[in-house]
């Protein structure tokens, strides 16, 4: 049997929303979760054929173009600047292997693919909630060790934060297409505002409601998108009301302004950078008045850790690393790669907005503003936590590859009428011919 990379691709979705309940409820090995690695590899070999493709894309190629230039650039600069090579390739590991899974993604699967997929893992929100019930009752889990599906160590529920906004901005946008049931939209909706509030996900409220206002903004108004509104708008107050209940300190906590910004200087544990101030700390106590530190840092993997592989940990690691800098992104791009690295990485996920902007058609509207929805959520998330440099990506970017996939459809689609029509052509040309 030949495996298809499109299997491979799906294989990789699923592992990871199980990987971490293999490990922490049935005591697999921890080595498990390179598995996410190896098979990420494997694919990106196998759509080494498809470079040419994605580069001369009609559509994106300006797109990918600045994306493998950006990786190019602060890998080039890291390597004059001599950083050891083993950690720069984990830098690179730890940044650049999700945009060729979202490469590959886009440019191998149809959208029928990616809906089964993502129509799969909506069906996993069940089993998820089975989780977090027995987490929070039976073991009496909560906050940052309650992670539904994603296991129970420090930090799980960073992941579970991703699955709850992919899965929220998929369902409410295709509710609004009428690929959803009203079921399927309340479901969503209620058990992912209550979830948010066990795993003390307080930031999932706010992307909650940038999910909704998102969606009207980019979308045309009309009626079911009214009706939408009021059904949303609706099934939040109710969440809210089983929220008090469970978790009043919840609703306390975004009764007051004051207590939002406080919880923005917040920080994981003892360490020291927070997501309020870390750019401010990280001049003081790094950079300096130092020009060229702040322009492009101290170099791409300069600051990596790895407890498994010495070869990708680095002194600053060791020295530093209790400070919490690798909690943030924010925080980690600018050490790495100063200002210039920070502000083009973020531009990334602009210039995708707005390709997506300049592109939506009333056939791909719903996928479109989808990956819009994503886009916005990630940048925030920069801020919020390090998901976007975690396993956590590997999700993030396939549901950005829905921006890409309907345009591959329909290329796919224009080939196979050219080659029909040539070969039409070739047999009428045939007839035509007189005999001798």
């Amino acid at each position: 049997m030949v495996i298809k990379q499109k299997h491979l691709i799906e294989f990789q979705v699923y592992y990871l929303m199980i990987v971490e309940f293999l490990i922490d409820f049935l005591h697999f090995p921890d080595l498990i979760r390179y598995v996410l690695d190896v098979n990420a590899i494997v694919i990106g070999l196998l759509a080494l054929n498809k470079i040419r493709i994605i580069i001369s894309d009609k559509v994106f190629k300006n797109l990918s173009r600045y994306i493998f230039l950006y990786a190019f650039g602060v890998i080039a600069v890291s390597l004059i600047r001599l950083t050891p090579a083993g950690r720069v390739v984990w830098a690179a590991r730890n940044n650049f292997i999700y945009f060729i899974f979202f490469f590959c993604s886009a440019y191998t699967l149809t959208a029928k693919d990616f809906g089964r997929i993502m129509k799969n893992c909506i069906r996993l929100s069940f089993f998820n909630a089975l989780c977090i019930a027995y987490e929070y009752i039976v073991l009496g889990k909560m906050g940052d060790l309650a992670g539904g599906m994603f296991g129970i160590k420090h930090g799980c529920n960073g992941l579970l934060n991703v699955y709850l906004f992919v899965i929220t901005a998929y369902t409410v946008v295709m509710f609004a297409k009428k690929k959803a049931s009203l079921y399927t939209l309340l479901w969503v909706v209620l058990s992912s505002l209550v979830i948010a509030a066990i795993a003390e996900l307080k930031f999932f409220y706010i992307e909650f409601l940038i999910i909704v206002v998102a969606y009207f903004v980019l979308s045309r108004a009309s009626v079911n998108n009214a009706f939408l509104l009021l059904g949303v708008v609706a099934a939040f107050f109710v969440a809210i009301q089983i929220i008090g209940s469970i978790r009043p300190d919840i609703v306390e906590f975004y009764s007051e302004l004051d207590n939002v910004t406080s919880y923005s200087k917040s920080t994981y544990g003892n360490t020291i950078i927070n997501r309020g101030t870390a750019f401010s700390q990280i001049h003081k106590m790094f950079f300096g008045n130092d020009v060229k530190y702040n322009l492009i840092g101290f170099g791409f993997g300069y600051c990596e850790e790895s407890k498994r592989f010495a070869w990708a940990n680095s002194p600053f690691a060791d020295r530093y690393g209790t400070m919490g800098y690798r909690n943030l992104s924010t925080a980690m791009l600018l050490l790495e790669t100063g200002y210039i690295g920070l502000i083009g990485f973020v531009a990334i996920f602009v210039f995708m907005f707005i390709v997506a902007q300049k592109n939506k058609n009333n056939e791909n509207a719903h996928y479109l503003i989808f990956s819009q929805i994503i886009t916005i959520l990630l940048i925030m998330n920069l801020w919020y936590n390090s998901q976007i440099r975690n396993p956590a990506a590997f999700f993030s970017f396939f549901v950005l590859s829905a921006m890409i996939i309907p345009f591959r459809d329909k290329a796919r689609e224009e080939k196979q009428k050219a080659l029909e029509e040539k070969s039409k052509s070739k047999k009428s040309y045939i007839k035509a011919k007189p005999e001798w």
